[in-house]
Order: C-alpha cells, then sequence, then structure tokens
C-alpha cells in the first residue's frame, strides 16, 4: 500500500485567524495522517489472518474513514487560504454555477451567508460546497466530524472547518460565527474556482 504523507502548506498572516491557532490546527492535520498511515499499517498486518482478526479489523476499517476524512478535508481547508484572500471572480464558471442554483445578485456573499448558516448548527463537523455532475448544480452541505453525511461521489469545491478546534483559540467556545468571518476575508476563492474546474472538466 502506497504511504501518505503531509501536505506542507504556505499559509500568509491572516485577519481574524492568529498564527498560534494555524500552526495548531496543522498539527492536528498531521495527526490525521500520521494516524491513517499508523491504521492502514495495523490492518495490513492483520490481514494474513483476516478471519482471526475480524472484529479487529472491523474496528480499524470503522476508524479509517475518521481519519481520512480529517486528513482529505483539512487539505482542502488549507489550500484555500495560500496565496493570500482573493474575491470570487463574477464572471467564473463557478459563480456562474452557484447563481444558477442560488441566484443572488453577489453570488460570494450568497454562499458565505449559506454556509454560515449551515456551519453555524451545534457540534462539529464541515459545512461543504459541492458539485453534482449529474444534476449540474452546486449543492451545500453539513458533515457530521468529518467522516458522516458526505454526499457521496461529489467533488468538493469549498471545505469550511467548523470543528472547536478552529476558533476556539482566537474566539473562545462561542465564537464559532466570528470566526467564520474571518475564515471568509481570508478565502482565496481562486483556489475553489480551480478546485470547480477540475471538477466539472472530470465529468
Amino acid at each position: 500500500m502506497k504511504t501518505f504523507t503531509e501536505q506542507k502548506f504556505d499559509i500568509p498572516e491572516l485577519k481574524g485567524i492568529s498564527k498560534k491557532s494555524v500552526e495548531e490546527h496543522l498539527g492536528l492535520y498531521a495527526g490525521y495522517v500520521k494516524n491513517f498511515g499508523a491504521l492502514n499499517a495495523e490492518m495490513s498486518a492483520l490481514m494474513p489472518e483476516s478471519e482471526k482478526h475480524m472484529h479487529a479489523i472491523s474496528e480499524l476499517l470503522r476508524r479509517l474513514s475518521f481519519e481520512f476524512g480529517g486528513m482529505r478535508l483539512h487539505e482542502y481547508y488549507f489550500a484555500e487560504l495560500q496565496g493570500g484572500a482573493k474575491p470570487l471572480d463574477p464572471n467564473s464558471s463557478l459563480a456562474q454555477a452557484i447563481n444558477e442554483t442560488y441566484p443572488s445578485e453577489n453570488p460570494e456573499e450568497r454562499i458565505k451567508k449559506l454556509l454560515k448558516n449551515i456551519g453555524s448548527m451545534r457540534g462539529p463537523g464541515w459545512a461543504i460546497l459541492y458539485w453534482d455532475p449529474k444534476s449540474r448544480q452546486i449543492l451545500a452541505g453539513f458533515s457530521g466530524e468529518q467522516h458522516q453525511g458526505h454526499f457521496v461521489t461529489l467533488p468538493i469545491i469549498l471545505a469550511l472547518d467548523v470543528w472547536e478546534h478552529a476558533y476556539i483559540l482566537d474566539y473562545g467556545a462561542s465564537g464559532k460565527g466570528k470566526y467564520i468571518d474571518a475564515f471568509f476575508e481570508n478565502l482565496n476563492w481562486g483556489v475553489c474556482e480551480e478546485n470547480f474546474k477540475n471538477a466539472h472538466s472530470a465529468q
């Protein structure tokens, strides 16, 4: 099995999200990568006698999806913060797709409000923007923790982490809304546009 390696991100100084918070958040991401690799290795060691270790393998498989979700979603999240804040190009194919699903004079503001509403729900998880190539529309959803509630098969366009670890250092336990505002102030929509372009061209 191929090994999974931690990605490195060049994140500039952010408005409203401290360097310390970013450093700790990156450390958490590194833990997901490490844990996923360790679980894979442990499962591979048990597979030659799979019947004997059936229950242990089942538990490892359950845990794998949690670690994998944490790894991949954080890779989307941190990539969106690289390169400095960049507004959504109103003439981009992503803006047009957003406007077809969620008509508005300002598609960037429309998505910000939508994901803030989703992300402000109680409980840890992710507010996520997807592209559905079959119905050809943008969809927004919430993943409880990071491995539950996903729209199966749909490519991710934007991932917003709303676990407490993303904001508690800067805003306290009740500061999720302020953190979400800060996230969108720092969001590089160019990365989201590239995610959409890749998803759209792959259909």
